[in-house]
């Protein structure tokens, strides 16, 4: 049993040496690769890759996208100017109303007898009798206006009366011409007034000595001797007041006469006959808006939105009735506030309707409200847009109908374009692109124009074909 086991034992042992070698060579070899791929540094690093893309021609467009909404063109909410009940309505919901149509009316029975009462006055003022009547105040205040005159000649003289109509006359004169700065005409202004009162002044002096002993002399009689009863400063002054009353009463009966005939009144006519027929005027007018209050006219022409009232309804001064006018139709835009310049007045719009999702419709944009609009906590830019009523070819999508809506910032036709990864600025607003020419990149300078993320127009520089770069590509 020992000897056998001893066998065993030798055997063991060289079995186990085979597989120690074995270990070794395989550890030498693994050191090798290791050492050949991680230490020994290759002698020629992989050339770069140059990325190109080739200049092609095509459309690009600049774009804002957003929400709108269909509104008329113009909008009236509104209802009477007084409250009372109501007596007929004229229209229904849908209808086509012109701008002055009547819509409803009030019970407005004190309001017609009102007017009726005002016609009556203001006919009676203007009858033929009245005119007849005026007529003759006129020629009574034509004589009392030479009565008086007359009076005030005798007091004063005709030629005294006549200097001092020519002095008023001189002054007024002066006055005009001051007021037009010319010199020429104020200084022969001047000469006429000087002239004027030097005349005045010269019949005054004649009055004294000739004309008061020549027409104011009281023969003597039995128990008086003669003797000059020359006129008192208080005649003079009634004789003045008598001619100026009867000129003032003359001003106003003309007055009168020509309004009551159908002319305008003249600024700061006065009189009491003049103030009775304005006042009849003014409560014609009166009584002619108390019953339009009751009356509802369409200020718009369009179509009848809602009506909000029956008949025998007690109504007041609350819309009632809502006229939109959709003869043209308008889009109520709304573009997140990144896109503040993309919108401009003038700028085409592209629009689809939910109600009409196989249709696009064009329009431009006409308003662009100043400042951010807030909507539902949100800042956004707000717009007007008009679409071009000849997209619709049958009937119109209803008011506040829903559309996506596309701002056209900028549009190039059959452009020459490149990958915006191909441009350097060189300095603000100034690019240029490398061209491969003969495999080697050559420096270009380019005019650009549109841009959007992924292509920039190329207005000069470069061709349709040409090759340009876009960047290196990462190799490992």
């Amino acid at each position: 049993m020992l000897s056998k086991f001893k066998n065993n034992s030798f055997f063991s042992k060289k079995k186990n040496l085979w597989i120690t070698l074995a270990g070794v060579t395989l550890l030498a070899v693994g050191g090798f690769y290791a050492y050949q791929t991680f230490m020994v540094t290759p002698d020629v690093e992989d050339a770069p890759v140059m990325q190109t893309a080739k200049v092609r021609q095509g459309d690009l467009t600049l774009y804002a996208s957003g929400t709108g909404t269909l509104i008329p063109a113009a909008e009236a909410s509104f209802g009477f100017r007084s409250s009372g009940q109501l007596l007929s309505l004229s229209v229904s919901v849908g209808d086509t109303v012109k701008a002055g149509d009547l819509l409803a009316e009030l019970d407005n029975t004190a309001e017609k007898i009102q007017l009726q009462q005002a016609e009556r006055t203001l006919a009676e003022l203007t009858s033929p009798a009245s005119i007849a009547s005026a007529k003759q105040a006129l020629a009574l205040a034509e004589r009392e206006v030479s009565d008086t005159k007359k009076s005030l000649a005798y007091q004063i003289s005709w030629a005294v009366l006549k200097s001092e109509e020519k002095v008023a006359e001189a002054e007024e004169a002066l006055l005009l011409a001051k007021e037009s700065g010319d010199s020429a005409k104020i200084a022969e202004a001047e000469a006429t007034l000087e002239n004027a009162e030097r005349v005045l002044a010269g019949n005054w002096d004649y009055y004294e000595n000739h004309y008061i002993p020549e027409n104011f002399k009281v023969a003597a009689t039995r128990s008086t001797p003669s003797y000059i009863a020359t006129p008192t400063e208080f005649d003079i002054l009634e004789a003045r007041a008598a001619y100026a009353l009867a000129q003032a009463e003359l001003i106003e009966a003309t007055d009168y006469l020509a309004v009551i005939q159908g002319d305008e009144i003249p600024e700061g006519a006065t009189g009491s006959m003049l103030a009775n027929f304005a006042s009849a005027q003014l409560n014609l007018i009166s009584a002619q808006e108390n019953l339009d209050a009751t009356r509802l006219y369409a200020p718009i022409s369009g179509i009848m939105m809602s009506i909000n009232a029956q008949v025998g309804d007690t109504v007041g001064a609350s819309a009632i009735v809502t006229i939109a006018d959709t003869s043209e139709s308008y889009l109520e835009i709304f573009l997140d506030e990144t896109d503040w310049g993309m919108i401009a007045v003038d700028y085409p719009v592209e629009v689809i309707f939910d109600v009409l999702p196989e249709k696009t419709f064009s329009g431009k944009v006409v308003q662009v409200d100043p400042a951010l609009y807030t909507a539902q906590n949100t800042a956004v830019v707000r717009g007007i847009v008009r679409l071009d009523d000849a997209s619709f070819s049958g009937s119109k999508p209803p008011v506040g109908s829903a559309a996506a809506v596309e701002v056209i910032g900028g549009r190039a036709e059959e452009a020459i374009l490149v990958p915006v990864e191909a441009l350097r600025e060189a300095s603000p607003g100034q690019y240029t692109v490398f061209v491969m020419v003969d495999d080697e990149p050559k420096l270009r300078v380019v005019e650009v124009g549109l841009q959007d993320l992924f292509y920039a127009e190329i207005l000069s520089g470069l061709e349709v074909g040409d090759v340009v770069t876009t960047g290196i590509a990462e190799t490992e």
